[in-house]
């Protein structure tokens, strides 16, 4: 692979806008695109159109390589692109509007860095017929996932053990994938979300929040949420924290940095707006809690971020929260921000462990509370979470995260064959036997064998 032209070719395609404005899945495909550049001619696609002033450049520019991306592709477009590529990397939902991606013959890694079921379940709790049809469709398309890739990816370790149990139900951990890989590695590895190399700064006229908007200036302590306001997350507990210490903390101000999905198709979720209900019953609303209408531009973000003292990000106990990987916390690790997050997902809980913030019980405002108090108070306590975050970043780059995607695409593979799990028939459990104990064992468990076959 000397030349350009006989660099194998890396297709990844994701449902969501690739623009100006991303949301976590297109942020994610973009920034596995630009690790997997510098090595293989790359494309990415989106089926989702984007408006000119958000477009990214088709030729867009990454070192000394550049990324063909692509916006708007219908089935036709789309499968003429995947066809001019080697390895397809896809997000694990793009086979419900393109099911022949799948029968390509091409390498093809799934990744399964978010376990959407549990969220399905979080959104329609309240409308049964709508959520148990949402729920058995959504099983089905991430069950044709799993069934045809040839390797997949996922954020964690404990994402991985969930999505290994998954697997083994599915009839695709076998003998014959044992013989293949005993580690399971080559069925499924860890590619965590990620962060850029380089150390943030501001970009453009550096303005942000302070002395930009809502009467916010150099002296007040911004605590920032990053990211949307989606039904599986807690920004009600982080409120009425923000209520209690209003006369303690008169300098606080929280800033919610998303109101609406860069998705068209994806609604503004009923817990923002419980959000700002709650923010404006409490009298709280655009004095101490402030949000931001439209989704703030990907590259412009570190300037929100570079503007805030305090990070935080509030969850239920539920799995959705054990078996998520929260993106949007790596930005505050970046930013070196001192972390308040609501434990029991591996990364909070890493976050936590390491110094770089503290995990917060559920559900607790009372807790959220005298941590605020603390970390505005107590200047040393935050200096070293915020040495914490920046230590822990280094983790977490995307040169790092990325290498078992990259070691894919160098030498893929397809995964030996497998069958979905059937009792074994009479001969074959004759012969089972046999194997282990000849005809005397065969006697000895007749009877077992035989009321097998009824069960």
């Amino acid at each position: 692979m000397s030349t350009k032209n006989s660099r194998r070719k890396i297709l990844l395609v994701t449902l969501e806008p690739v623009s100006s404005t991303m949301a976590g899945p297109a942020i994610r495909c973009l920034e596995l695109a630009k690790q997997l550049s510098s090595e293989f001619e790359v494309e990415l696609a989106s089926p989702v159109t984007v408006s000119a002033e958000k477009q990214l450049p088709g030729e867009y520019p990454c070192g000394d390589s550049t990324i063909k991306i692509f916006t708007g592709l219908g089935r036709s477009a789309l499968y003429s692109r995947a066809m001019e590529n080697d390895v397809l990397v896809i997000q694990s939902n793009v086979l419900k509007p393109f099911p022949r991606l799948s029968e390509l013959g091409k390498y093809l890694v799934v990744d399964l860095y978010d376990p959407y079921l549990f969220a399905v379940l979080v959104q329609y709790k309240d409308d049964p017929v709508a959520g148990s049809s949402s729920y058995r469709m959504m099983h089905a398309v991430l069950e044709k996932h799993m069934l045809s890739a040839d390797f997949s990816i996922c954020a964690s370790e404990i994402q991985r053990d969930y999505w290994l149990g998954r697997y083994c139900a599915l009839g695709r951990i076998d003998n014959a994938m044992y013989d293949f890989d005993p580690s399971m590695r080559k069925l499924i590895d860890v590619v965590p979300f990620g962060l850029q190399e380089k150390p943030i700064e501001r970009t453009g006229d550096g303005k942000a929040i302070r002395n930009r908007r809502y009467g916010i200036g150099d002296d007040e302590k911004i605590m920032i949420w990053g990211g949307g306001i989606w039904d599986w997350f807690d920004p009600l507990t982080v409120i009425r924290a923000v209520e209690r210490v209003k006369d303690r903390l008169p300098m606080l101000r929280l800033y919610f940095m998303g109101w609406k999905s860069p998705n068209p198709k994806v609604e503004v979720m009923g817990m923002a707006h419980r959000a700002r209900q709650l923010a404006t019953e409490t009298g709280l609303i655009d004095k101490f809690v402030f949000f931001e209408e439209d989704w703030i531009p990907y590259e412009e973000r570190v300037n929100y971020l570079l503007d805030a003292d305090i990070a935080v990000s509030a969850h239920f106990d539920l799995p959705e929260t054990r078996y998520s990987f929260r993106t949007r916390i790596l930005d505050y690790l970046w930013a070196g921000l001192p972390v308040l997050s609501t434990g029991g997902d591996p990364l909070s809980e890493e976050i936590d462990r390491e110094g770089a913030g503290m995990a917060m019980p559920y559900e607790d405002p009372d807790a959220w509370a005298e941590a605020l108090v603390k970390l505005c108070d107590e200047d040393g306590l935050s200096k070293r979470f915020s040495e914490g975050a920046l230590s822990l970043s280094e983790k977490y780059r995307w040169s790092r995260t990325s290498l078992a995607l990259v070691n894919y695409c160098r030498e893929p593979y397809h995964l030996p064959g497998f069958q979905r799990p059937t009792m074994p028939n009479l001969a074959e459990r004759v012969r089972a036997v046999y194997s282990r104990g000849g005809t005397d064992l065969i006697v000895k468990r007749s009877k077992e064998i035989v009321s097998d076959l009824f069960k």
